[in-house]
């Protein structure tokens, strides 16, 4: 009678092993599927916007707490808010440059830089029904360093024509699209591939001196960089020619103000320069003949007023 019992309370101890073992692994699955959900990755460019999403809680959740949290060493805190229906809402406040939704529990981030790259969560809490729920999201941003736009003017063996290298770097070339302007005027890529673009000009379609723009769009960024046409051989040699005839009549003129001058001036007994040109004489002369022009009208003058 006594080994029967022995053998009743084994068995019973087995079942009850079996069974916490078997509630421990349904909770541990629970918690996964509670807790855990496919981490979304986003790219995104530096200096623009970016909005992460957050999956919303049961409908009938009537007070709620989201929490967005950027996974680190030190799991930094971004935004704290607590919403409840049809009163309001509270916060703890957003970190600078994050901005949270109250609708839609996003968490956007402006002016994105390279150290915004990383692992997001966002936690909704359920507290009002009771019993408390959680639903946790992440997501994996990837920021892009500011892509490098440069623009080249390569070499060409004909002066009337022009070739010029537009090209983009740090980006997804199926983001890219290249377009060209001169002034207000739209021209047409010759060549456009993932990552660069390449413009053939020949002339009367540009002139020296011509300002042309390679203009760069993906996502919702735009950047342009534009170059100057430099003159070609032939006007370059004109300008020269120009700038040196210009040159020698400037000297001719020079050299000649300083022989009239050597010619029209000497030097008499008591040391003194005096001017011996004729241009000086006619000045000389003329200056006289109006000083006695003004004498003889005084006098004239003179008489009327004594009659």
């Amino acid at each position: 009678m006594c080994v029967h019992e022995r053998r009743s309370v084994s068995h019973t101890e087995r079942i009850d092993m079996f069974l916490k073992q078997v509630t421990n692994c349904l909770l541990f699955l629970t918690l996964i599927c509670l807790l855990h959900t496919d981490a979304e990755s986003i790219r995104a460019d530096e200096g623009a916007t970016v909005h992460l999403p957050c999956h919303s809680p049961p409908d009938d959740s009537e007070k709620v707490s989201v929490k967005w949290t950027k996974n680190s060493a030190t799991s930094e805190t971004i935004c704290e808010w607590i919403i409840q229906k049809n009163i309001g809402s509270s916060s703890n406040g957003c970190i600078p440059r994050f901005t949270f939704n109250r609708t839609s529990f996003t968490l956007s981030i402006e002016k994105l830089q390279p150290n915004d790259s990383g692992n997001y969560s966002c936690k909704i809490t359920r507290l009002i029904p009771p019993p408390t729920f959680d639903n946790i999201s992440n997501v994996i941003l990837h920021v892009a360093a500011h892509p490098g736009l440069s623009l080249q003017l390569l070499n060409s063996s004909d002066d009337t024509c022009v070739h010029l290298l537009c090209s983009l770097e740090s980006l997804n070339p199926e983001l890219v699209n290249f377009t060209w302007s001169r002034g207000q005027m739209s021209l047409h890529p010759s060549t456009s591939y993932d990552m660069k673009s390449e413009l053939d000009l020949c002339k009367p379609d540009w002139s020296d001196g011509d300002m042309i723009t390679c203009h760069a769009s993906y996502s919702n960024s735009q950047t342009q960089i534009s170059i100057q046409l430099p003159a070609s051989d032939k006007a370059k040699q004109l300008i020269i020619i120009c700038s040196a005839a210009a040159g020698l009549i400037l000297c001719i003129i020079i050299i000649i103000i300083v022989v009239v001058l050597c010619k029209c001036r000497k030097r008499d007994e008591n040391g003194s320069i005096v001017f011996s040109n004729k241009v000086y004489e006619n000045f000389s002369f003329a200056m006289s003949r109006q000083n006695a022009q003004s004498i003889a009208k005084a006098q004239t003058e003179e008489c009327i007023y004594e009659n």
